[in-house]
């Protein structure tokens, strides 16, 4: 009996042995975080410290791009010099899209000209137009009641657009033309059911390089069948960027989106709140209408948004105390933003280093003050523009001081500046006293052309704009000087002394269907002849003119000057929107082209940096 037990007991030890036993039990464990950098005491807390900004970036960097739109559209007004060849299939989009918009209906101001009839005239021209869509760019907004359509808080971001002639077309030159409006598309540039969504639209007369003869064909490399539309395009949608949280978690998003809606508040004509969570890793970001036009402004502040609720007085303190310990021009960055961040309550704190004596904390007080538009730091940044510093410094001070409010120690603070030696302390101040409204400088706006800007100096300069706003300035005392026997594109523009007047100059100019007409006594005053140029005699301004756009009034000054008959310097922004496209399209149709002749140029060298950024 005893034996039995004993061999049912090593067979039941035997038989258990075998059991795969369950092991320990898996517990949940923190994932790591994905950011392993190092954050600088200055952005702990901050919104910088925690995400990443996707769909932005202050430049266009070599690791950001940003989305280049583009269109079929139509250029009218050509007098002859344009082209009915095109493709079938972009004829056929074409069509349809003119009959879309209503071409062909006596109440569209076409008559009863059809789309087709439009296309197949010589003085229309189907072109490509293309844009580099603005970073977080803002759409327009609907109009409110008693509100016109047209008014200017309704627009989107602005920009400027390219335009050139369908490739395969025979048009000449666009000079003179018309862009209709037309709807830009993101990605590849196609026709039919495969386009993308419309998100911008762009018309407007077209800007067509200025400084080249257009008799001179063969000696310039300047095609006439390009051009530009200055403030030209319009965004119809919000383009919203993201920010990503570099350690998701559904808590610090609510706590992100909370934070940056406290500082910003949804506004009137926004569709949506500033920040809006879309998950634990990503939370998408509006910019408010306010801000359209100063978005790099908007995002720095936004990001260096203290996280969690604290007094801003002892924030600021903090702040103040963090750059004290270490001036670095990195701190004196993030300090700049993180004050602006706490709006006014942050003053009292600043206002301690504007006389404070170590260079970078003053300065970027200042510059902080300035943001929060404190007129107690007026003097100091009049000062921080005059003064003999970085020219970096001084524009910076420039900029703050424009957007101060009403204050007339501004406008006679910088009015010296106007007769400094320095070409962009000169332009910059002008511009910011012509943004400020300073009754000591004269602004013309001819027609829906261009803005002359005329300002006394004691230096003669010629200064014109090829993006953005079409703007011609002058200062000092310009005069076309005699005698003079001049004429320019061809046998067009002559202008000689005046035979009954000493003191005037007499003009021949015959217009494109070849009518001649002759203006005596014109003023060899810069300021007037341009004004002559460009302006369109009617029974309301019975006042002689020519009528000329903005491209070859600057191209008829462009003659004098080069034909030495200007005492001053001719002055050229440089354009940067063909570069960006090229740099950002693996294909292009562009053709380069020098700012100036071949022969009498201004070298790239001899600009000021304020042309080549």
């Amino acid at each position: 009996m005893r034996t039995a037990l004993f061999i049912l007991l090593i067979t039941v030890i035997t038989s258990c042995s075998s059991i795969e036993r369950a092991g320990d039990q898996k517990r949940a464990q923190r994932s790591n975080s994905r950011y392993i950098g190092e954050v600088p005491n200055m952005l702990k807390g901050t919104v910088k410290h925690h995400v990443a900004l996707m769909g932005y970036d202050s430049t266009y960097s070599d690791t950001y791009e940003p989305s280049v739109s583009s269109g079929y559209g139509l250029v009218i007004g050509l007098n002859g010099t344009g082209s009915s060849e095109i493709p079938p299939q972009v004829r056929a989009h074409m069509i349809a899209d003119l009959a879309r918009r209503g071409v062909g209906q006596s109440t569209q101001g076409f008559g009863s000209m059809t789309p087709d009839e439009l296309i197949n005239s010589d003085d229309t021209s189907v072109v490509i137009v293309e844009a580099i869509i603005p970073q977080a760019a803002t759409g327009r907004k609907p109009a409110r009641s008693n509100m016109k359509p047209d008014h200017p808080s309704l627009r989107g971001t602005t920009f400027d657009v390219h335009v050139f002639a369908e490739p395969s077309s025979s048009t000449s030159s666009l000079e003179g033309g018309m862009l209709l409006p037309t709807y830009l598309r993101l990605g590849q540039l196609t026709t039919g059911k495969g386009q993308a969504r419309e998100v911008a639209v762009a018309s407007g007369p077209l800007f067509i390089n200025p400084f080249a003869d257009p008799d001179s064909v063969g000696k310039d490399y300047v095609s006439r069948t390009s051009g530009r539309i200055l403030d030209g395009g319009e965004v119809m949608v919000n383009m919203p960027m993201r920010l990503i949280l570099l350690d998701p978690s559904h808590a610090r998003a609510s706590m992100i989106q909370t934070a940056i809606n406290r500082v910003f508040p949804e506004q009137q004509g926004q569709d949506g709140p500033t920040a809006r969570g879309i998950n634990d890793e990503q939370i998408e970001i509006r910019v408010p209408p306010s801000w359209k036009n100063d978005v790099i402004s908007f995002m720095e502040i936004m990001t260096h948004i203290t996280l969690r609720v604290q007094n801003p007085e002892t924030i600021a303190v903090q702040v103040k105390r963090m750059i004290e310990r270490d001036p670095s021009p990195r701190n004196a960055d993030a300090a700049i933003w993180r004050w602006r961040s706490l709006g006014d309550r942050a003053l009292p704190i600043i206002r301690q280093l504007y006389e404070y004596p170590d260079e970078i904390p003053r300065l970027a007080a200042l510059r902080a003050g300035g943001g929060l538009k404190d007129p107690m730091c007026v003097p100091h940044l009049i000062e921080m523009a005059n003064a003999d510093i970085g020219l970096g410094n001084r524009l910076d001070a420039l900029d703050l001081l424009q957007k101060m409010p009403a204050d007339f120690r501004i406008e006679v603070g910088l009015r010296p500046l106007l007769n400094s030696p320095d070409l962009e302390i000169r332009l910059h101040a002008a511009e910011t006293l012509v943004a400020r409204n300073d009754p000591a400088i004269d602004k013309y706006t001819i027609g829906n052309k261009f803005d002359l800007i005329v300002v006394n100096s004691d230096h003669n300069t010629i200064y014109v704009t090829q993006t953005g706003v079409p703007r011609i300035i002058l200062t000092g005392n310009i005069n076309i000087t005699r005698p003079l026997t001049m004429q320019t594109w061809g046998s067009d523009l002559l202008i000689k002394e005046s035979k009954t007047n000493e003191q005037a100059l007499e003009v021949k100019y015959r217009n494109n269907t070849g009518h001649s007409s002759r203006y005596d006594n014109i003023s060899p005053s810069l300021p007037t002849f341009t004004m002559f140029l460009s302006h369109l005699t009617t029974p309301e301004a019975p006042a002689p003119g020519l009528d000329l756009t903005y491209s070859r009034t600057i191209g008829a000054i462009h003659s004098l000057w080069r034909q030495q008959y200007l005492n001053a310097d001719f002055k050229v922004e440089q354009d940067r929107l063909l570069a960006a496209i090229q740099r950002l399209t693996s294909e292009t149709t562009y053709t380069p082209r020098p700012e100036f002749g071949t022969e009498e140029t201004v070298e790239v060298e001899e600009l000021d940096s304020r042309f080549l950024k």
